[in-house]
């Protein structure tokens, strides 16, 4: 299916450069990520099947003598997490990155609907990886980066059909 772009103010209906530069972006990010996700789901699985105690052992030999000991508590929190629900958190991820690639691909060819699946899946990963996460967990760079992008898009909305 080719590219189709509502025509801008000249009468052009190429694809916007800032949809191609997003659109790049987006797909180097996706791809990027899908092979870690893809890579995490094994590894995750591995992890819990490890006692709790052993993978603690694991992170005190790697990281003790680096750490102060408040820190090294919230590394044992995130282990925690890690042990009980990491491949859960991490299908949920690697979902919410396929969902981001159809509204890419939707987007790069000029569709409404791309960004109607691609805001979706931004909003969504926003919240979905807290119900796995505590919500203490969720910081803000993530977050902003995540409506930004969704943002820089929309402004491309009237460009597609």
């Amino acid at each position: 299916m080719a590219s189709q772009f509502a025509p801008d103010a000249s009468g052009s209906t190429k694809r916007p450069d800032l949809i191609s530069i997003l659109g790049i972006l987006g797909f180097i990010n996706t791809g990027l990520f899908l092979i870690i996700y893809g890579l995490g789901i094994p590894m995750m699985a591995g992890l819990q099947q490890m006692p709790l105690e052993e993978v603690q052992a694991l992170v005190d030999e790697s990281m003790s003598m680096s750490l102060s000991q408040e820190q090294l508590d919230e590394v044992y929190g995130i282990v925690d997490v890690m042990h009980a629900s990491g491949v859960a958190l991490i299908l949920i991820l690697f979902a919410r990155t396929v969902v981001r690639l159809v509204g890419i691909i939707g987007l790069w060819k000029g569709r409404r609907w791309g960004f109607m699946v691609y805001a979706l899946a931004q909003i969504a990963g926003i919240f979905l990886p807290h119900l796995v996460l505590p919500w203490s967990m969720m910081g803000f760079f993530g977050p902003f980066m995540a409506l930004a992008m969704t943002a820089a898009y929309y402004s491309q909305y009237k460009r597609l059909t």
